[in-house]
Order: structure tokens, then sequence, then C-alpha cells
């Protein structure tokens, strides 16, 4: 953590801004080991591996509950099937993999069933998403459900100023981005529907399949919109979604449940509503090609050339035709399945 960061934090207790700052531990990038007290309530939060701890010391329900399960149920699964969990010492002994992300290796980590499998398939959408912001490199960007900070690491390697947020430990992965090109992102745990920051602190919030955890989206997109600057937007890519006619109690939704995840299948028109009742003023859904994400998973996985496959080509290759392919899969995404698409609100 740097000094700067007090500019914008906001204690979760009083949700005043009068900090006291102890660094026991420094290094040339930033304070390691610390306190930051707000001398409104004397409330204190920690400074830890760079990481500052903001998490209320009692937890909605739901959130511990999704904190527990996400440090106790993560781990790496060699070729040979070890199964390392996922804690500082996994993440520098495998610090690669890690680095690769969200594309990957090409190693069986990030194939179908390998344990960086979501993030591989979806990053091609990704680096789309940043191509379709049109980054200045002025903005300041936070990121929800940050996770192992992968998105936060590209957002400020754009040059933009970020804070990447999360409940779990694995934060810390950010010191292996630093390590690597210098580029420098804040981390902060803390829980996304109460946010540890003033009003109108960012251009951006950034989330990539992890908002749909919330059980009240009004409420999360109020708190989004409060410190979001006039002009400010949200993206979120890759959030779970039904269809407006699609069975809610699919095998895949009960599963995530049953382990412990916080899942809530809701259609478009509920996110849209979420966000408007949660005051933006616009919302607009993107919907990325479902051709090229075949055609994409497929390579990734290391297909055969199929009859299918080659019409699928053949169809990306073709822009008239793959636009209005894509163009008329819409109302049948937004009915029955919509898959690979992304939401942006705007203030």
């Amino acid at each position: 953590m740097k000094k700067d960061l007090l500019n914008i934090l906001k204690c979760v207790g009083c949700g005043q801004s009068n900090w006291a700052l102890k660094a026991d531990l420094e290094n040339e990038r930033e304070i390691r080991q610390g306190e930051v007290r707000c001398l409104s309530c004397t409330r204190f939060y920690e400074i830890r591996d760079g990481v500052l701890l903001c998490l209320a010391s009692q937890l909605p329900e739901e959130v511990a509950h999704e904190k527990e399960h996400a440090e106790s149920f993560g781990y790496l699964i060699t070729e040979k099937g070890e199964k390392h969990p996922i804690n500082p010492q996994t993440i520098r002994e495998f610090k690669d993999l890690f680095l690769s992300l969200p594309a990957g290796d090409g190693s069986h980590y990030f194939k179908p069933g390998g344990s960086f499998d979501n993030q591989a398939g979806n990053a091609e959408r990704f680096f789309q998403t940043l191509d379709l912001l049109n980054l200045t490199g002025k903005e300041h960007v936070l990121e929800v459900g940050a996770s192992f900070g992968w998105a936060s690491w590209r957002f400020a390697q754009k040059g933009c100023e970020v804070v990447a947020l999360d409940v779990t430990h694995y934060l810390t992965t950010a010191d292996l981005y630093f390590e690597k090109d210098g580029t420098y992102y804040e981390r902060v745990m803390a829980d996304m529907s109460t946010l540890p920051f003033r009003d109108e602190s960012y251009d951006i919030i950034f989330s990539h399949s992890v908002i749909h955890h919330c059980k009240d989206l009004k409420k999360l997109f109020q708190e989004f919109h409060r410190v979001l600057r006039p002009g400010g937007r949200v993206v979120a890519l890759h959030e779970c979604a039904f269809g407006i006619f699609e069975d809610k109690s699919g095998k895949a939704l009960q599963e995530a449940i049953h382990e412990g995840f916080n899942e809530n299948a809701y259609t478009l028109p509920q996110w849209k509503k979420g966000a408007l009742e949660g005051g933006f003023r616009k919302v607009k859904f993107h919907f990325f090609s479902f051709i090229e994400g075949y055609t994409y998973r497929k390579k990734l996985r290391g297909a055969k050339m199929t009859l299918k496959l080659k019409l699928a080509l053949r169809i990306q290759n073709t822009p008239w035709l793959h636009a209005l392919l894509n163009r008329f899969s819409m109302p049948a995404r937004i009915l029955l399945r919509p898959k690979a698409w992304m939401i942006m609100a705007f203030k």
C-alpha cells in the first residue's frame, strides 16, 4: 500500500476519512506492514504484505461463507493429479502459471478441466473488452472480486490508477506482477457491497464473473454509483445470467450452490433493473460473437478440424455473414441462454 491510497479511503465503521498511518515495514515500492487508524472512531485496519485489510469485523453471512469457501476450496492439480492448495507458497512455486493469466501457457492447467480453464476460456473476451473501453491511461479503476489480480495488472499496464478489491488472500499474487515489470496497483481486502472508498473516487468499476454472487443487485449498484465519478461506468464481464425462459434449476447452478458459492440466477432484464434502480442513467448489453467463442474454445482444446469447425471458421472469416448471425442470435440469447455477454452501466 502507498500513502496516497488514504486520499480516497473511507472508514467502513463511521464513514469518515480522518487517518493516521503507521508503517512498520517498507520497501522501495510501498508499505508492506503497518496499520491505518481512523481518528474519528479509533477503528484500525492492518496492512499485511502490502494489502490493506478493510473487512468489517462482522461480515454478512453469505460474504463470510464465500470467503471461507473460496480460500479453502481452491487448489492446483498437476498432470500427475497432485493437489496444491492455493496459498502464498503455491503462488510463488507456480509463479509462471500466474504470470501467464488469463490466456495461459498452453499447459493442461488452462485446458478444459484444468485449474485455470475458466480464465483461459474467457481470456479473448477480456482483451476484447480492454480494447472496447478505449482507455486513455488516466482512468481510476476499481476491480471488484479481483482474485489473483491479473485483470488489475492489465489495467495498470495501460497506465491506469488501479485498486484491486477482493475478500481473499489471493491478492498477494500482485507481488509476482510487480517483480515482473514494475507495474503497480493497490490491493484492498473488503466486501464489494460495503466499499471503503469516498464518493466519486473512480472512473471505472470492473468485474469478471463476480457480482452475480450478490443477493441484492439494487444495493450493490447503489454502492457502485456512489464511488463512481459523474460519467463513470460499471463494466461487468462474463457474469452469470439466465435466459428469461431458461430452466434455473440446472445441475451446474445447484452444484455450485451446494459447494458453498453464492450463485444467483438473474436474467438480463433483472440485471438492467438492478442497475437502473441503483441510480444509473443508462444500461447497455454487449454480446460477444458466439462463433468466435466456439472457434476459440476448439483452438484452446487442440480439437481436430471437423466439418462443423470448418464451417464456423468460414463464417468467422466472412464479415457480413458473421455480423448478421451475431445480430440475429441476440433475441434467442436473451430468451434462452445469454452466454458471452457484458453489461455496462453509465452514471
